[in-house]
């Protein structure tokens, strides 16, 4: 999640959708006034020289290390977060703030996300389980992989809407992005790298994962996303 006053715009970061490659080309033009959330460490050290920076409030300020949940919950005694919620960003940033920046975010068809997000949850299940018993067992919904099911929706809605002047499609990220750049005054190259291609090795096109169960489970957990952008399977 990045706020810059420099270039009066809001990225509000939603989950396996490039987010990541998004900050990481972004962060280097940012201002020093400007709020960037913390990235994982891995991701914060490939951004060392425009690093996380102003998202701490209260406690945060302190460095006192509190639970997720907590953080997430009450950031207005934390500070900004990885994957804020429109809502949250709009209530800490001000209404003034929220109305007159540039709010962007990215979204992906559900199918090929849910594959990509399947990935990156079992990278480190030992054996990883298949992508239909991931989407099935009550077990990954539990303690071992937590829910299967994204929450993007709510990354970029307020009361159910849309809250963010553009969508960009996963789909045509890079040239998407470049036009919300020329759009911001951000001049230059800003290329996107690869974040967190690494944690997928099996190249398959998605729809080749998917029998008739999970695909219809698919639809029916982002039919909001599926009905507002127009996704197909």
């Amino acid at each position: 999640m990045i706020l810059s006053h420099k270039y009066r715009f809001i990225f509000l970061k939603t989950a396996k959708t490039g987010g990541t490659s998004t900050e990481l080309a972004l962060s280097p033009v940012c201002g020093p006034d400007d709020i960037l959330a913390p990235l994982s460490r891995p991701e914060e050290r490939k951004r060392k020289d425009s690093p996380a920076r102003n998202y701490a409030l209260g406690l945060g300020r302190l460095g006192i290390r509190l639970p997720g949940e907590f953080r997430h919950h009450f950031p207005q005694f934390y500070g900004y977060y990885n994957h804020m919620p429109a809502r949250q960003v709009r209530r800490m940033a001000g209404e003034e703030t929220w109305r007159d920046y540039y709010k962007f975010t990215i979204e992906r068809n559900p199918w090929d996300r849910q594959v990509s997000f399947y990935f990156w949850r079992t990278r480190h299940a030992k054996p990883r389980p298949d992508f239909r018993t991931f989407m099935l067992s009550p077990r990954h919904r539990g303690k071992a992989f937590r829910s299967a099911r994204m929450k993007n929706w709510w990354t970029y809605t307020i009361d159910d809407r849309v809250a963010v002047d553009r969508v960009i499609r996963y789909e045509d990220l890079a040239g998407e992005f470049d036009a919300v750049c020329d759009h911001l005054g951000i001049g230059g190259s800003v290329a996107l790298p690869g974040a967190k291609g690494h944690t997928r090795k099996d190249i398959r096109h998605y729809r080749d994962f998917y029998d008739d169960e999970t695909r219809a489970l698919v639809a029916r957990w982002y039919a909001r996303e599926i009905d507002t952008f127009g996704y197909e399977f």
